[in-house]
């Protein structure tokens, strides 16, 4: 009772909705799912303002839509642990995206050369080779019917990840081994529903359901896969010249590619251990990339005007030839379009675990708080955005963006636990969604306005990603 008092008295200035004893807010959110639960959230926004605080029993957790509040924790190294919620994950992984503390510092440290500008450069020759498979799959799909181009975007991703950050060639867009992508959305699913589903909270109540099994049934597949990478690097480091191969860097100047250094600093684990420590980086590097450039290409086919834009821009830089590093950078629009994308449709939120009384400006947050980072929310908020429910890629022209404070867009998060792929992500998707447009016209009956989502990871379509294609 102590600790509450203190920690209510130094959020009394935080507004929040009214409580009931014992549970708080709980009840709220009571019998809800993935969308129930975020409209909970959006409207308690709406109501109580950017900086909104909710009791689920015991614990307080605070969420934000402020950029000035939003910037305090993010830029903190006392803002960088995950919430103990993020355990459910460790079905997937045990790697940088759930760890936290010391742990997470060295797993950072570790791959923050791995995306360093020199190995970046070598990997356009994986992104032009994959992004010309991609233009050859999709041949396939020109003059039919309506189809999901995630499926095929996908396959690509996978193998630019594979391809580069591995050291491995998957050809999964050929070969079609492993549906990847279509495993990872239904574990996550089941993961998600665990979260909303009070009980499920239990690990002993959980693994007595069918959900546990169906879950590992999913969760399986994917550690097969990097399994197999993992034995297909280890192999090809054995019998190579360090000096020949893919991009190799020597392991002193700290840039080599993120499996090499895996293996290089956890020899001592097993080949299980290192599927765990790594399935993440598959995860994070595939599915995100996977659902922002079918979303562009979705909603290129419904903007025809805005893809043309894109054509003529891709066009006048690139011709014919293969994308470089400089070629990339000068590609504004379709910069412009590709940021949009995210604005609308990346990661929901995150959560984070303070671990100590954290000055946030005007307000200080005790101890232990779970502050949920709402970028759904301030990344539609009408404060910074002329159309913040419409896709409108002027938002960031560059006189629009020096009207909008820094914290506002954060699709790949910011401070010390920002997403140290952003420009291996910029540069993979950039280079897929160029070799595409300049080869296919894009048509799509997307309707924003009507669309219903599911909250992976990112906020992705119910229904795929419909388009059709024409050759130009």
């Amino acid at each position: 009772m102590r600790r509450m008092q203190r920690i209510s008295a130094m959020i009394s200035k935080i507004p929040g909705p009214p409580t009931v004893p014992i549970i708080g807010n709980a009840h709220l959110f009571f019998g809800l799912d993935m969308e129930g639960f975020n409209n909970v959230q959006l409207n308690l926004i709406k109501t109580y303002g950017p900086t909104v605080r909710v009791w689920l029993g015991p614990f307080l957790w605070v969420n934000l839509a402020e950029p000035s509040h939003i910037e305090a924790i993010l830029s903190s190294e006392y803002g960088t642990n995950k919430d103990p919620t993020y355990r459910f994950f460790k079905v997937h992984c045990d790697g940088i995206f759930v760890a936290s503390g010391d742990r997470w510092r060295k797993l950072r440290k570790m791959v923050n050369p791995t995306f360093h500008q020199k190995l970046l450069e070598n990997f356009l020759t994986t992104f032009n080779d994959q992004s010309d498979v991609l233009v050859k799959k999709l041949e396939e799909q020109v003059g039919q019917p309506t189809f999901d181009i995630g499926e095929y975007t996908g396959k690509c991703t996978l193998d630019f990840l594979c391809g580069t950050l591995m050291g491995v060639k998957t050809e999964e867009q050929i070969e079609n081994r492993c549906d990847f992508a279509k495993n990872l959305v239904e574990s996550v699913t089941i993961i998600k529903k665990r979260f909303y589903t009070l009980h499920y909270q239990s690990d002993w109540i959980f693994n007595l359901t069918h959900w546990s099994k169906q879950l590992n049934a999913f969760v399986k597949p994917l550690h097969d896969f990097v399994r197999q990478v993992i034995v297909q690097r280890k192999s090809i480091k054995q019998s190579e010249d360090p000096k020949d191969g893919l991009d190799h860097v020597s392991l002193d100047t700290k840039r080599t590619i993120y499996m090499d250094a895996v293996l290089e600093q956890f020899k001592h684990l097993s080949i299980d251990q290192l599927t765990y420590l790594t399935t993440d980086l598959f995860i994070a590097g595939a599915d995100t990339t996977k659902v922002a450039t079918a979303y562009t290409f979705a909603l290129l086919g419904a903007n025809p005007e805005i893809q043309e834009k894109v054509y003529q821009e891709v066009v006048d830089v690139v011709g014919n030839g293969e994308f470089t590093i400089h070629k990339l950078a000068t590609l504004p629009y379709l910069e412009m379009v590709l940021k949009e994308v995210l604005r609308l449709f990346t990661i929901p939120a995150i959560v984070r675990k303070l671990e100590r009384d954290h000055n946030i400006g005007d307000l200080v947050l005790p101890s232990g708080t779970s502050v949920q980072i709402c970028f759904y929310a301030v990344h539609r908020d009408s404060r910074f955005w002329k159309h913040p429910d419409k896709f409108y890629p002027d938002h960031f022209l560059p006189e629009e963006v020096a009207k909008r404070p820094r914290y506002c867009y954060l699709p790949f998060g910011y401070g010390p636990r920002n997403c140290p792929g952003h420009a291996f992500a910029m540069l993979s998707m950039k280079t897929m969604v160029g070799s595409v447009i300049r080869k296919y016209k894009v048509t799509s009956d997307l309707d924003l306005e009507n669309a219903e989502y599911n909250n992976i990871f990112m906020l992705e379509l119910k229904n795929g990603y419909p388009v059709q294609l024409t050759k130009r």
